[in-house]
């Protein structure tokens, strides 16, 4: 047994033998070093492939070979032939055979002790491999994923073995998210920051959300696109967003300028333990789950345990959507709500396009005037001047309308508006922290050109990049491993006794 164990290191030794030979005739011909990179590179792979080919056989060797066991009840038998595992490793195809007990030879495997040795996993693709196409298929189209890792390792799973492995993976995401431990009090700042917003996912017509009656007729005419409109329906998924933060007092002058002069102030504390999560409305276990309800009990979750006992100051920061700021209300109450300033902003472009040419300098000095008098606590007064113009500026009666529209917005939501005091308290006024990566989190991926998605594919995809841009991978990855482990071979720990008792 020695002698065989030490044969067989013996030619992986051989075969890194082989690489330093080819390195050492590279450095004769005074080869260039990426060539020199490249074809090391290359047979590390063989060599890797090597080792891994040898440990399985290693490891099967020690298993002993009842013919039958005793396993949950039942008297199961060692199939005559030994069946082929396809395993694609890390270093390329790494197949063996190994022994299976089953009631009969048509019967589910019940036992396949190298297997769980070993801790296969569920498919045929390894963990490490897994690993490296999740990170890649988060950030990347699925085709874009397989080229790449074709690119660095000169092999990679088919598109529909990348899909099945990301649908997997998935199936782990909503457990991890709700039973994540809380962030250390201790890196927690003064301020919890909440924030939810929209954003559209292009679906295929069989997950696209329902047309009015006639719509989708044979030959029912087709309804022009707006400016920015794209052809296609979709599906808004729900993004939520948590983190803390210290208190930053300003003046109304700071935020204008950095509104209007980019002046980023360079003494802005920096967020902390940053939360995403994101949620298409879908059926589970037969039963509609609204993506807003889910995130918002995530969140609700979150603020609970990052401030059990309310000493901190909990602020939403969202757009002006009735149902989001509804759900907040209902589900954390304590948070004092704000009206993103981004937000507000562009409805005041949209305000000044009504009475100024866009583009014009005036448009831009009535949005500076008018931020800086909102910014200041001056917002009824704000919403009664403006009003009084559009009765006296004899404006277009579909400009009057807009304006009379933008204005309304603005007094429904004047106690989301008390932004001098929010400024005073240091309070974050914008959703530009977590904003910007809610539309990087749906945007970026899912949008790529001629994507269209169903309901199922999307949610696994959005909920794997919101994993890994919350720098969670690593944690994820590993957590899905020992659950997968548990399912697929609970009867491990037990092993040897249920093969060392049988016959």
């Amino acid at each position: 047994m020695i002698i065989e164990v030490e044969d067989r290191f013996c030619k992986v030794a051989k075969a890194f033998s082989k690489a330093l030979e080819k390195l050492e005739r590279a450095a004769e011909r005074e080869a260039a070093v990426h060539e020199v990179e490249e074809t090391a590179f290359d047979d590390l792979l063989e060599v890797g492939r090597r080792m891994i080919a040898e440990y399985i056989q290693m490891q099967g060797e020690d298993v002993p070979r009842p013919k039958t066991i005793e396993h949950e009840g039942k008297t199961l038998r060692r199939l005559p032939r030994q069946r082929r595992r396809p395993y694609m490793s890390a270093f390329g195809p790494t197949p063996f055979r190994r022994d299976v007990y089953a009631s009969r030879e048509t019967q589910r495997q019940e036992v396949v002790p190298l297997d769980a040795k070993l801790g296969m996993p569920e498919g045929n693709t390894s963990y490490l491999l897994q690993k490296w196409s999740g990170t890649k298929c988060a950030k990347e189209s699925y085709q874009e994923s397989r080229a790449s890792l074709r690119e660095i390792l000169g092999f990679a799973p088919s598109v529909n073995c990348l899909e099945d492995m990301v649908a997997r993976a998935a199936e782990h995401a909503d457990a991890y998210f709700d039973e994540q431990p809380p962030v250390d009090p201790e890196t927690e700042e003064e301020i919890l920051v909440i924030t939810s917003d929209c954003k559209g996912v292009p679906m295929r017509k069989v997950d696209a959300p329902r047309t009015k009656r006639g719509e989708d007729a044979p030959g029912a005419k087709r309804k022009r696109l707006k400016k920015g409109e794209k052809n296609g329906q979709k599906r808004l998924a729900c993004v939520g967003g948590v983190y803390s933060v210290a208190p930053f007092r300003r003046r109304a002058d700071d935020v204008v300028n950095e509104i209007f002069r980019k002046e980023k102030q360079t003494d802005r504390p920096q967020p902390q333990n940053k939360r995403l999560r994101a949620q298409l409305t879908r059926e589970v276990a037969g039963q509609e789950v609204n993506a807003k309800d889910v995130i918002f009990d995530w969140l609700a979750q979150e603020v609970d345990e990052r401030d059990p006992h309310e000493r901190r100051t909990v602020v939403a920061v969202m757009d002006g959507e009735t149902k989001l700021r509804d759900l907040q209300e209902l589900k954390i109450r304590r948070a004092i709500g704000i009206l993103d300033i981004w937000h507000v902003t562009e409805y005041l472009w949209k305000l000044a396009y009504c009475f100024h040419r866009e583009s014009s300098d005036q448009a831009e000095a009535f949005v500076d005037t008018y931020l800086r008098k909102l910014l200041e606590g001056k917002v009824r007064r704000v919403i009664g001047g403006i009003r009084q113009m559009v009765t006296k500026a004899g404006l277009a009666k579909h400009k009057r309308e807009k304006a009379q529209q933008y204005l309304n917005y603005f007094a429904a939501r004047c106690d989301y508006m008390k932004y001098d005091e929010y400024l005073d308290a240091g309070y974050p006024i914008g959703s530009g922290v977590v904003e910007g990566a809610c539309r990087h989190l749906v945007k970026d991926r899912m949008e790529q050109t001629g994507m269209r998605w169903r309901i199922s594919g999307a949610q696994a995809v959005l909920s794997l990049r919101a994993i890994y841009l919350n720098d969670d991978w690593g944690t994820f990855h590993a957590g899905r491993i020992e659950a997968e482990q548990r399912k697929l071979y609970p009867y491990k720990q037990h092993l040897l006794a249920i093969l060392n008792c049988a016959t």
